[in-house]
């Protein structure tokens, strides 16, 4: 229970705790009043500064929220307009920002300053970012991260409905936005460089800092034999097996975030066979503990992660495969995941991914959906609620997603692996959230995920595809106005699963993993720069 304090002219901080005599202030009180001379702030009512001391102890009781100083035209209205976003840099889905670059946003008014509670952001290969914040008092205020961002890093951004005005007003709505940081050299083609065995029925896979060294490492989600097996680089590009964690029962698919917001990176992991997410908490050095589950996930298959009601943690969706569904899971901002809602009616759903599709400012999802042959698009509502908008048919066997701005166009466009068709489609955004299926590249036998970055470092996102049955992956070059051709082909992945990215020798260009599962390992495939 809060109260505000305005004075009826400008003051001094320090009156904030102790005015002057004879100054008039307006008191905004969240509960009924026991005398006639305070009323709650409809009523507008005006008391003489000669009761100051009660007026304070009530202020103590119940706690100080605003105290900031109004003219007396100010009174006409009991709450000033919210903030306006006027602009970001870098911009909304910029796929290409330089690693060193700082954050900043642009408001319709001055602000108070920001904080890392208000002004929120993420790596996905690094976790919850520090750094310096500025601009307080101004229009604009600015993130300098401590550290660069990693390359190809994606970037997630949270300006939090705490955010405010100097004149008290709050953002009326969180905002919420993603960027990637640039590949600075590549050429796309791709030789073997190491393998990683034993594993069991490798599955799913994540890159990302588990030690914080400064380069990028692997996990692996082993289906066969249920357990979630870290690898550390050596950072040359050399892994080797640091930890496992078992009892993850049917290990199916991975995903690397910052859950619990202290700066190192975590895991989540769908087990298909317990239906379960289990979530793995980092202890900082790459050692990781189970943080207990989230049950009742039938099947799970795919997860995405991001700030859905934009309250500055990271939450989980999943696509249950056996219920047919979504759920969507809410973080309490300690990693610990309550389910909240399930969207219901997608048939085999299998993948997921997130981004602003209608460009509102919240975070949207797709979701493929293998036994339906489609794609359905979810809409946020902005609290984390979501529905069904449309739905993108003919997409034969629809078992992996992955969104990016193909055609530099700045809204988010989709690209699905269509495992029956042998196929990827390539889905354009119009800006709205309504994608049309513009082109199909085949000869992609048995297409199961596909990851999009830019492996020659020409400033657009290419694509690589992981083809299971074929045992391949392939790679596929943007032009760049979303209009993908076959670059290359890599063999020997028997069973190719799932794929990762990251700079494993630290040569600046971006290289790939691939979990097999037929041949129970991980492979690692080297760009050339």
């Amino acid at each position: 229970m809060v109260a505000k304090i305005y004075f009826m002219q400008r003051v001094s901080p320090v009156y904030c705790l102790i005015p002057k005599p004879g100054i008039e202030m307006k008191i905004e009180l969240p509960f009924r009043p026991v005398s006639n001379d305070v009323k709650l702030a409809s009523g507008g009512n005006i008391v003489k500064t000669s009761f100051w001391f009660g007026i304070l102890a009530l202020v103590s009781l119940f706690g100080l929220a605003g105290c900031d100083g109004w003219t007396g035209d100010d009174l006409d209205s009991n709450t000033p307009n919210p903030p306006q976003l006027t602009s970001v840099d870098p911009t909304v889905n910029n796929s290409s920002v330089n690693s060193g670059s700082s954050i900043a946003a642009t408001f319709d008014k001055e602000m108070t300053s920001a904080s890392a509670s208000t002004f929120v952001v993420y790596g996905n290969s690094t976790g919850k970012l520090a750094g310096l914040y500025t601009g307080g008092r101004s229009q604009t205020l600015v993130f300098n991260p401590d550290v660069a961002f990693t390359t190809s890093e994606i970037i997630e951004v949270i300006l939090t409905g705490s955010l405010r005005a100097t004149d008290g007003a709050y953002l009326d709505s969180p905002f919420v936005y993603r960027f990637r940081a640039e590949a600075l050299t590549g050429t796309g083609v791709f030789t073997a460089a190491d393998t990683i065995a034993p594993l069991s029925g490798a599955r799913g896979l994540a890159a990302g800092d588990w030690d914080a060294d400064g380069d990028i490492d692997l996990a692996v989600a082993n289906f066969s034999n249920s357990t979630v097996v870290i690898l550390i680089n050596d950072p040359l590009g050399d892994f080797s097996i640091f930890d496992t964690v078992g009892s993850q029962s049917g290990a199916s698919a991975l995903i690397a975030l910052d859950w619990d917001g202290d700066g190192d990176l975590d895991l989540a992991v769908a087990n298909n066979g317990g239906s379960t997410v289990g979530i793995l908490r980092n202890a900082g050095n790459g050692s990781f503990s189970s943080a207990g589950a989230v049950i009742g996930q039938p099947g799970a298959r795919g997860l995405a992660a991001g700030d859905w009601d934009g309250d500055g943690d990271l939450d989980l969706a999943v696509a249950n495969f056996g219920g047919s569904e979504v759920a969507i899971l809410e973080n309490n901002g300690t990693g610990t995941f309550i389910d909240i809602e399930a969207t219901i009616g997608l048939a085999g759903a299998t993948a997921l991914a997130s981004g602003d599709w209608d460009g509102d400012g919240d975070l949207d999802l797709a979701v493929a959906n293998r036994s339906g042959n489609s794609v359905v698009v979810l809409e946020n509502d902005g609290g984390g609620g979501f529905t069904a908008d449309s739905t993108i048919g003919a997409q034969a066997g629809a078992t992996a997603l992955a969104a990016g701005d193909w055609d530099g166009d700045g809204d988010l466009d989709l690209a699905v692996a269509n495992f029956t068709a042998a196929e990827v489609a390539v889905l354009q955004n119009d800006g709205t959230g309504l994608f049309t299926d513009i082109a199909d590249v085949g000869s992609l036998t048995g297409a199961s995920e596909l990851i999009a970055l830019d492996w020659d470092a020409d400033g657009d996102l290419d694509l690589a595809v992981a083809n299971f049955t074929a045992s391949s992956v392939a790679v596929l070059k943007n032009d760049p106005i979303g209009s993908f051709t076959l670059e290359i082909t890599i063999g020997g992945q028997t069973g190719a699963s799932s794929l990762a990215a990251g700079d494993w020798d630290g040569d600046d260009a971006l290289d790939l993993a691939v979990a097999n599962d037929t041949d129970n390992n991980v492979n690692t495939l080297e760009n050339t720069p």
